[in-house]
């Protein structure tokens, strides 16, 4: 082993064989037991060992699989060699075989007793002395540098070295008779060269003469016109975006109230955000919006219930025609994001995640008569309205039939935005969604209109009113009578009749806008 590693285990393998007698003791029993009594213990004598042998064998596995190399030693050689062919290096071993020696040797030229050195590089040095004076030249050249002194016109000396390796520059100011002065940057690229380097952003003037014709008079009525004026090229901005959200919370608490009453939390989270993209060459605007509402109330009696779940999502692309008037596409879509339940019967799941979803799709006309009010007219528009759980969610409960999934209406569409503000900061926002289809009743007409009022407080808060109303022909409840029961058809069936559906919130809001 030529290096020393540690290992886990020792790298030997003994292994010892016992040599012994081979005596049939069962014939010898069995012919002289009875004429030699002692049989038994002279057999046991013959059966004891003669000899042990020990052998020692060098774990090749457990060394290969440590990576190491072995080498053996046959006929004065080692096997494989440790060094390359060709090496000037020889090997040897230590009288006791113990250690190996590795020698190599190097051709080196000895210089006479006379000579300054011990060794010099080649066998062609004529003088000693005449090398060294010249790494002493070359050594000087390095090391060595040449004093110079700048002089200005008032006999002022300023010393600079050349020396080699020297790259700083440094800065001397140059002055003429009317002590007028200009830098210059003095620098050392070699030793033997100096470099100068006029200051950047120095603008020399010289004076000269000029004849009268040459020189400006003013007149006592001088020509006065106005210069053209270039207008300024407006750079489009084509996007443009919007995120508002609002928090609105109402709270009652009792304690010992003796004419009754339950302590309730409630609140509402309206977030919206906008995309417009506006390109005023093509006279086109593009516009999404989406919207999400949630609400929900806390009482000790009912624990934690749900009163508003919408998610509303916008698209219209609008194509000026003419003004005030522009060619529109619209898309709209509506849904919610949790569970919807009839309460107080909170086990029967009625509604959840496109379940129901609604989308419109529309192309007319759009009209903006006045500021911040617009009417938009899709007489060919088509309505979907769809359950697709129908398995868990009563589709009926949406007009739709009960051996189908979705209900598919064409028809036109209505859409009235208007904001307006009256008093001291009370704004009314109305969006008013008008829908009649072509093939199914015609005449009734769906509505979807809301309305909010907010009142301004301060930059963050206000007190916002918001009133929402939903009539679809199609959705129908049932009819009760006075005592509650619900009234039957000749056919013994229930009957249900269209109503209009409100919802209306009240409370303080908290508005942050982008």
């Amino acid at each position: 082993i030529v290096d020393t590693v540690p290992l886990e285990k020792d790298p030997f393998i003994t292994k010892e064989t016992i040599v012994m007698n081979q005596v049939d003791s069962l014939i010898l029993s069995f012919r002289y037991k009875e004429k030699l009594p002692q049989l038994d213990s002279l057999i046991d004598s013959l059966l004891l060992a003669r000899d042990t042998i020990r052998e020692v064998f060098i774990d090749s596995l457990y060394l290969e699989s440590k990576r190491l190399q072995m080498h053996q030693v046959y006929i004065d050689s080692i096997v494989p060699p440790l060094l390359p062919p060709g090496s000037r290096r020889t090997v040897r071993f230590l009288p006791d075989s113990a250690g190996i020696v590795i020698t190599e040797r190097f051709r080196m030229l000895m210089a006479d007793t006379d000579s300054p050195f011990f060794i010099v590089p080649n066998e062609k040095m004529p003088d000693s002395l005449k090398y060294a004076v010249q790494s002493l030249l070359v050594h000087t050249e390095v090391r060595d540098s040449i004093l110079l002194f700048l002089n200005d016109i008032d006999g002022q000396r300023t010393p600079f070295w050349l020396s080699t390796g020297e790259s700083d520059q440094y800065r001397f100011w140059v002055k003429n008779q009317a002590n007028d002065s200009i830098t210059l940057w003095v620098g050392n690229p070699t030793k033997y060269d100096l470099s100068l380097v006029l200051e950047d952003d120095v603008s020399v003037e010289r004076r000269e003469k000029k004849t009268v014709d040459d020189i400006p008079i003013t007149t006592l009525r001088p020509v006065r016109s106005l210069a053209a004026i270039k207008p300024l090229e407006e750079i489009p901005v084509y996007w443009s975006y919007g995120l508002g959200s609002s928090f609105t919370m109402n709270q009652t608490y009792f304690s010992n109230w003796s004419r009754g009453g339950e302590s309730s939390i409630a609140g509402l989270l309206d977030i919206r955000g906008s995309a417009e993209y506006t390109n005023k060459e093509l006279k086109s605007k593009w516009t999404s919006s989406g919207r999400l509402r949630y609400g929900a109330i806390i009482t000790e009696a009912q624990g934690f219930r749900s009163n508003t779940d919408e998610i509303e999502i916008n698209s219209q692309y609008n194509r000026v025609l003419r003004e005030k008037i522009d060619f529109s596409s619209v898309f709209y879509g509506k849904t919610q994001v949790a569970k919807g339940y009839n309460y107080p019967n909170d086990s029967v799941v009625v509604s959840k995640f496109l379940n129901p979803g609604t989308f419109t799709i529309g192309v007319g006309v759009e009209w903006k008569p006045i500021p911040k009010t617009s009417l938009n007219f899709s007489p060919l528009s088509y309505r979907n309205t769809f359950v697709l759980d129908t398995a868990n969610i009563n589709q009926g409960a949406f007009g739709i039939d009960n051996d189908l999934r979705a209900r598919q209406e064409m028809g036109g569409q209505l859409v009235i935005r208007n904001s307006v503000t009256i008093l001291d900061g009370l704004n009314i926002n109305n969006v008013i969604r008008l829908f009649s289809g072509y093939l199914d009743k015609p005449k009734n007409i769906d509505v979807d209109w809301e309305m909010s009022l907010d009142k301004q407080i301060n930059w963050y808060s206000m007190i916002r009113v918001n009133f929402h109303i939903i009539y679809d022909d199609d959705i129908r409840f049932p009819v009760l009578d006075s005592a509650g029961e619900p009234v039957l058809l000749p056919d013994g069936s229930q009957r249900k009749v269209p109503r209009a559906q409100l919802k209306q919130f009240l409370g303080l809001t908290l508005a942050f806008r982008i």
